[in-house]
């Protein structure tokens, strides 16, 4: 009777086990690798020419974004990378800090599977819509 107890106890507590580390946190959604699915480049025609617009937005198109369970972020853009420290807020925003820099950057807004960065320039805006691929 106590061996049949103790197994009901036991085969409770890995189910529970099971449960908690399956379930999704917020910040798990955010791990893994993203890459671009679309760019606008919201450009003063007065300042630019259109062959501008369109290397920005080529360039904008090879940038990766990978999120580590350890909180680390690298950022892939243009062959250069470089690695930071991430938080997601409460409301879906997403920050960076690099290594021994107390200032936090915003990256973009997690929302409905996707990070969208609204990047401001001198020339116009640039806003830069992710999707996971993995």
């Amino acid at each position: 009777m106590n061996v049949i107890a103790l197994l009901r106890g036991f085969v409770a507590a890995m189910i529970l086990i099971i449960v908690v580390s399956c379930s999704s946190t917020p910040e798990s959604k955010l791990l893994g690798t993203w890459k671009v699915t679309d760019v606008q480049v919201d450009f003063d025609e007065q300042k630019t020419d259109p062959g501008t617009v369109n290397q920005v937005a080529e360039r904008e198109k090879k940038t990766i974004l990978k999120f580590t369970s350890d909180s680390t972020l690298t950022i892939i853009d243009n062959n250069n990378t470089h690695k930071a420290l991430w938080k997601l807020a409460e409301d879906g925003k997403v920050s960076y800090s690099f290594e021994g820099d107390q200032l936090n950057n915003d990256l973009g807004v997690y929302k409905d599977g996707t990070i969208t960065i609204t990047s401001d320039t001198p020339l116009g805006e640039i806003i830069t819509v992710f999707e996971k691929s993995k």
